[in-house]
């Protein structure tokens, strides 16, 4: 099984240390099977301010999946679904989330979130795997 992680595990996780502790952990263990959208990597880069933060982001967070090969961005069938998708009522202004969802459904992976929204947009995206943070190690 291949994770990736929703923005808001992350943001969670920067800034609350309980949550940071259960990433970390839920790390120990599936980081050799955990990517990196390039769409969260631009909504954490767009929210990291001041430009410490964002350097801090990019060394300590960014680098390394970037490093090993591990932020990939969605390829272009996975954009124009996610248009159509977001150009129906129920996804209206999620298009971040509709794009992360059709490029996790596309290769398979698991979306760690916490976000409720992807209850609705898996009514759109037939076979997308939503797990609630963290999953427990199989």
């Amino acid at each position: 099984m291949i994770y990736t992680l929703d923005t808001n595990v992350l943001v969670d996780a920067l800034r609350q240390p309980a949550e940071l502790d259960r990433l970390k952990a839920f790390l120990s263990w599936a980081l050799p099977s955990t990517v990196l959208s390039s769409v969260v990597v631009a909504e954490l880069t767009a929210g990291a301010r001041p430009p410490k933060a964002r350097e801090a982001l990019e060394q300590q967070f960014l680098a390394p999946f970037d490093r090993r090969g591990r932020i990939l961005a969605p390829s272009a069938a996975a954009w124009r679904r996610a248009g159509a998708v977001v150009g129906t009522a129920a996804s209206a202004n999620r298009l971040c989330d509709v794009l992360l969802a059709c490029q996790a459904r596309e290769f398979g992976w698991t979306i760690v979130t916490r976000d409720a929204d992807f209850t609705a947009i898996r009514k759109s995206i037939t076979g997308l795997k939503v797990a609630a943070p963290f999953p427990a190690r199989p």
